[in-house]
């Protein structure tokens, strides 16, 4: 057992396409605390349905809802990268995508994003307006560098330092800081 998870937290199709939900949130999280990132990023796509986190998790429940024996990886990207990033969660974009779809799940950053005219009209990091010029750090499955579908913004030349598998890193994680994840506004549909 790695944590208790008092209020089960889905795994549906439902709650990872949707928009924020509590299991993207603990994802993404978990990314930026193992790095030190910025922002952390995890696509609905990674995140596999299946049985609610509920009670005791064990490692097992963990690699069950990220199974790939990949590493996350750290990119740097510019301000302006990173917001293109941000309109790309939107899920038409994607070839296998629906409309009604949302993509990226968010740590570090928060989002206003309106489906009918295609555009940020708000995103911030750490609380600041992101600055067009400035470098920031992206904790993302290394899968996504690698991808022409989904996140063409960033790519293998945005990536600077892989670390350990991902599960692994949900597991320490969970350890240290519990499974606890709220809805929080990080993510918000005009």
């Amino acid at each position: 057992m790695v944590a208790t998870v008092a209020e089960p937290i889905e795994r549906t199709e439902v709650a990872c396409f949707h928009g924020e939900s509590r299991v993207g949130n603990f994802v993404a999280d978990a990314y930026r605390w193992a790095t030190d990132a910025d922002v952390g990023l995890q696509n609905s796509g990674g995140i596999r349905s299946g049985p609610s986190l509920a009670g005791d998790v064990t490692v097992g429940d963990l690699i069950s809802l990220i199974p790939f024996d990949e590493p996350l990886s750290i990119a740097k990207v510019t301000g302006r990268e990173l917001r293109e990033l941000f309109r790309q969660g939107e899920g038409s974009r994607l070839g296998f995508g629906e409309p009604d779809w949302w993509h990226a799940h968010l740590s570090g950053a928060r989002i206003e994003y309106e489906r009918a005219t295609d555009t940020l009209t708000e995103a911030t990091v750490g609380g600041e307006a992101i600055d067009p010029e400035r470098t920031y750090r992206l904790a993302l499955a290394d899968y996504l560098l690698h991808s022409d579908d989904e996140f063409p913004a960033v790519g293998m030349d945005h990536r600077v330092e892989t670390i350990r598998t991902q599960y692994e890193i949900l597991a320490d994680y969970a350890r240290c800081e519990g499974i606890d994840p709220a809805v929080e506004g990080r993510v918000r549909h005009l």
